[in-house]
C-alpha cells in the first residue's frame, strides 16, 4: 500500500517537473523559438484599438456671425430647400399649362372624341370645356377637367408662385403678400397659356421675394421685436471611429497606402461659449441692438440660430475638406504607431454608393427610386472589382483592394436588407424592384414575363455575383425571397399577357372603348383625323398556371431556421402513433408522417405558413379546405378526426406540379435531418461549437487580458 502511494507520488512529481520545464523554456524563449513578443498587426485588433479612440478632431473653424431675430422668425437657412421645392411646383404648373396648350392644337373633332368619348357631357359643358378657346372664363375649368389641377393647386408654394408670376406679368416690384383672387388667377393663367413660354420665372428671385413676404406677413407683435447679436465661436470637424469595421480599410504594405471606405469626416461639434477668449475679455456674444419686446426665449432662439449659421459658414469655408486632409496625416501616424508598416498616404474613397447607403439608413426606408439608383451603382462597382482582379500589374494589391470593395458592398447590403421597401411586406431584397415595377402597372407583360424567367434559368456571371452579394452563399434564402414575390403576384391575380399594336377607324375605336370596360390600352396616337393607333393588352390565361408552377414552396429565413433547429420542442417524435386518433387543429403546429413508417408521427411545433404556403397546398382551417395532403413519401396533416384511417387514404389532389411537391418534401426532410443532427451531436462537437462562438464574440477572449 505504501509502495503504491510512493509510486503515485513519484509520477505526480515527474509530471510537475515536466510542466515546470515547459513553462521555464517558454518564458525564456531561446532564439525566439516560440516567436517574439506579441505585436499588433493591421488586423481586427488594430480596428478595435482605433475604435476605442472614439472621435478625433482634425480641423477647427473660428468665426463670427451676425444674427437677428428677423432671421430666426423666417429661417433663411432653409433657402436651398425652399428654392428646390418652388422649382418643382413651378414645373408641375407649367406642365399643366403645356398639356392644355397641346390639347388645343388638336382639331375640334379630336378634342371632342378624346375629351368626351362616351358623350356624357351636357351641351353647354362640352362647349365650354372642349370647343371654346382658352380664356379667362374657362381656363380653370379646362385645367380641372383635362389635367390634375386639383392636386397641382394644393402643392407647396402654389399660391406664392402664382402671385409671383402675376406680379412679373404686370411688371410690378411688389413682394408676395397674399394669394391671388380668382379673377386675377384666371387672368394670370390665361396670359401664361397665350405666352407660348414664360420667361418671368426665376427661382433665386422668387426665393428673395418669398422671404421678403414672410417678413411683411409677421404678426405686429413679432415684427416689433428688435434683437441682433454677434456670435463668435468654433466648429470642430473630424472622424467618428465608433462604427469602424475591418472591411472598411485595406493597407497596401508595399507602397505604404491605406485605403479607407465608408469613413468620412463630419461636423463633431459647433458651439459659441459665453467667453470666446476669456484671457482677453472677448465675449462669445455681443449684443448690438434690442428692445423691451424681446424676452429670454427670443434670446435663446437667436443664439441657437447663430450656432447653426456658424456651422453653415464653416462648411462653406471648407472645414470638411480640411478635416479629411489633416485626418489622413493623423491616421497615417496613428497606424505607424500601432503597426510596423510605414503609411505614406491615406486615400479616402468617397462614392455615390456609400453616400446613398448612409442617406437611406437615416430614415430606414427605401423608395423605388433609391433602390433603382443603388442597384445601378452595384453593377458599376462590380465592374470596378472585376477590373482590379484582372489587372496584370501589382496583382496582389489590386486583388486585396478588390476584396475590400467586395466586403464593403456585402456589409452595405446586409444593413439595407433590414429596411422597409415602399411600405411592402417583405423587407428590401434582391427582387424588390422587380416585383414593385410589375405591380405598379398592374399587369405582367411579355418583357416582365421574360424577366421572371431570367431569374429561373441559366445565370450570367454578373447575375451570379450580384446574387452572392445579397445572400453570400445562402442560395436557399435567395430562392425563398423569389418564391415569396411570385406568390404575391399569383395571389393578387395580376393578369399576364402582352401588348399588341393595332389600328382602328375612329368610329370603331369609340364603340370599342364604350363597350369593353375591361380594355387595357396604351400609347394611343391619332394617325389621321379618322384613324387611331394603339396597343391593347391581350390576356393569356394559360400563363397563370405557368406562374403557379414557377413558385417554389419552401420558405426560409436563416435566423428563424437556426432557432427552430436549436429548440428542443420544435420537432416531437411520437412513437406510439397507433394510440392516437384525433389531431386537433392549431395555428402554430402541424403533423407529418412518412408512408413507409406509418407507426411514427412527427409533431412540428412551427406554424406551417412559416415553412411553406398553405393556401397553395389547399390546407386551410376552414370547412372548405383540405386537412391533409400527400407530398411524395410524406403526408402533411393540419388536423384529423380519424388519423389512422386517413393515413391509408390521404388526399393527393393538387394543382401543384410534382417537382413543387418534391421540393417541399426535401425542405421538410432537411428540417428534421438538421434538427436531429444538432440534438444528437457528440461532446467534442458541442465543445468546439461553444469555443468557436466565444472566439467570434464581439470583444474576444484574448482582448480581455490586454
Amino acid at each position: 500500500m505504501i509502495r503504491q502511494i510512493l509510486g503515485s507520488a513519484r509520477l505526480i512529481i515527474q509530471i510537475l517537473l515536466v510542466v515546470a520545464a515547459v513553462i521555464l523554456i517558454y518564458s525564456w524563449n531561446p532564439m525566439n523559438v516560440f516567436g517574439g513578443k506579441a505585436e499588433l498587426k493591421p488586423t481586427a485588433n488594430m480596428v478595435s484599438e482605433i475604435r476605442e479612440i472614439g472621435e478625433m478632431i482634425t480641423a477647427e473653424y473660428y468665426g463670427e456671425v451676425l444674427t437677428s431675430i428677423d432671421e430666426v422668425q423666417i429661417d433663411f437657412q432653409k433657402e436651398p430647400e425652399i428654392a428646390q421645392l418652388a422649382e418643382a411646383t413651378y414645373d408641375k404648373i407649367a406642365e399643366e399649362i403645356i398639356n392644355l396648350r397641346n390639347f388645343h392644337t388638336l382639331t375640334l373633332e379630336q378634342r371632342q372624341e378624346i375629351g368626351d368619348p362616351e358623350k356624357k357631357l351636357k351641351r353647354r359643358d362640352r362647349k365650354k370645356l372642349l370647343v371654346d378657346k382658352v380664356g379667362k372664363s374657362n381656363v380653370l375649368e379646362k385645367l380641372k377637367y383635362l389635367g390634375d389641377w386639383e392636386q397641382t393647386s394644393r402643392l407647396v408654394f402654389f399660391d406664392e408662385i402664382m402671385t409671383y408670376i402675376y406680379l412679373k406679368q404686370k411688371t410690378k416690384s411688389d413682394v408676395i403678400t397674399e394669394p391671388l383672387s380668382e379673377n386675377r388667377l384666371r387672368k394670370t393663367l390665361e396670359n401664361w397659356h397665350e405666352s407660348e413660354g414664360d420667361n418671368s420665372w426665376n427661382a433665386e428671385s422668387f426665393t428673395k421675394d418669398y422671404f421678403a413676404s414672410k417678413l411683411s406677413d409677421r404678426p405686429r407683435k413679432e415684427a416689433r421685436k428688435k434683437l441682433a447679436m454677434i456670435g463668435r465661436g468654433t466648429v470642430k470637424a473630424g472622424f467618428d471611429f465608433e462604427g469602424l469595421q475591418s472591411h472598411m480599410y485595406y493597407l497596401n504594405e508595399e507602397v505604404g497606402e491605406l485605403h479607407i471606405f465608408g469613413l468620412a469626416p463630419k461636423i463633431l461639434n459647433a458651439d459659441i461659449n459665453p467667453w470666446f477668449i476669456p484671457e482677453k475679455g472677448v465675449p462669445g456674444f455681443d449684443l448690438l441692438t434690442y428692445n423691451g419686446k424681446v424676452d429670454f426665449k427670443d434670446s435663446r432662439k437667436v443664439k441657437i440660430y447663430a450656432v447653426q449659421k456658424l456651422k453653415t459658414n464653416a462648411i462653406k469655408a471648407g472645414i470638411i475638406e480640411q478635416a479629411e486632409l489633416n485626418g489622413g496625416q493623423t491616421i497615417s501616424r496613428l497606424i505607424n504607431l500601432l503597426t510596423e508598416v510605414e503609411v505614406k498616404k491615406v486615400i479616402f474613397h468617397h462614392d455615390e454608393l456609400i453616400d446613398l447607403t448612409k442617406e437611406i439608413l437615416e430614415d430606414r426606408f427605401i423608395s423605388f427610386e433609391e433602390a433603382s439608383l443603388f442597384e445601378y451603382h452595384i453593377k458599376a462597382e462590380i465592374d470596378k472589382i472585376d477590373s482590379l482582379k484582372l489587372a496584370t500589374e501589382d496583382r496582389y494589391n489590386n486583388r486585396k483592394l478588390a476584396e475590400t470593395k467586395w466586403n464593403t458592398l456585402v456589409q452595405m447590403l446586409k444593413q439595407l436588407q433590414t429596411c422597409e421597401f415602399e411600405s411592402q411586406s417583405p423587407l428590401y431584397n434582391n427582387y424588390s424592384t422587380l416585383w414593385y415595377s410589375i405591380r405598379e402597372d398592374g399587369v405582367i407583360d411579355k418583357e416582365e414575363w421574360l424577366s421572371i424567367n431570367a431569374q429561373i434559368g441559366h445565370k450570367t456571371t454578373k447575375q451570379e455575383q450580384i446574387e452572392q452579394l445579397w445572400v453570400e452563399n445562402d442560395t436557399l434564402q435567395l430562392k425563398s425571397q423569389f418564391n415569396e414575390g411570385l406568390y404575391y403576384l399569383f395571389n393578387d391575380s395580376i393578369p399576364i399577357g402582352q401588348y399588341i399594336a393595332d389600328t382602328l377607324p375612329l368610329a370603331e375605336w369609340n364603340e370599342k372603348i364604350a363597350n369593353d370596360t375591361m380594355l387595357s390600352v396604351k400609347e394611343i396616337t391619332f394617325l389621321s383625323e379618322d384613324t387611331i393607333a394603339y396597343q391593347y393588352f391581350d390576356l393569356d390565361n394559360e400563363r397563370r398556371q405557368e406562374l403557379l408552377h414557377r413558385i417554389g414552396l419552401e420558405k426560409f429565413q436563416p435566423q428563424d431556421w437556426q432557432e427552430w433547429i436549436a429548440n428542443k420542442e420544435s420537432v416531437q417524435k411520437i412513437t406510439k402513433a397507433d394510440t392516437i386518433k384525433v389531431l386537433k387543429a392549431h395555428p402554430s403546429q402541424f403533423w407529418v408522417v412518412n408512408k413507409n413508417e406509418p407507426e411514427q408521427l412527427f409533431k412540428i411545433n412551427i406554424p406551417l405558413e412559416n415553412l411553406t404556403y398553405p393556401l397553395l397546398l389547399g390546407l386551410q382551417e376552414n370547412k372548405n379546405g383540405k386537412t391533409n395532403l400527400e407530398i411524395g413519401n410524406l403526408i402533411i396533416f393540419k388536423s384529423s378526426n380519424n388519423y389512422l384511417k386517413e393515413i391509408d387514404n390521404p388526399n393527393h389532389s393538387s394543382d401543384l406540379s410534382q417537382d413543387q411537391l418534391k421540393t417541399l418534401e426535401t425542405h421538410l426532410i432537411k428540417l428534421y435531418t438538421e434538427y436531429n443532427a444538432y440534438h444528437n451531436r457528440d461532446f467534442l462537437t458541442k465543445a468546439n461549437r461553444w469555443f468557436t462562438s466565444k472566439m467570434e464574440s464581439k470583444s474576444g477572449i484574448l482582448d480581455k487580458f490586454k
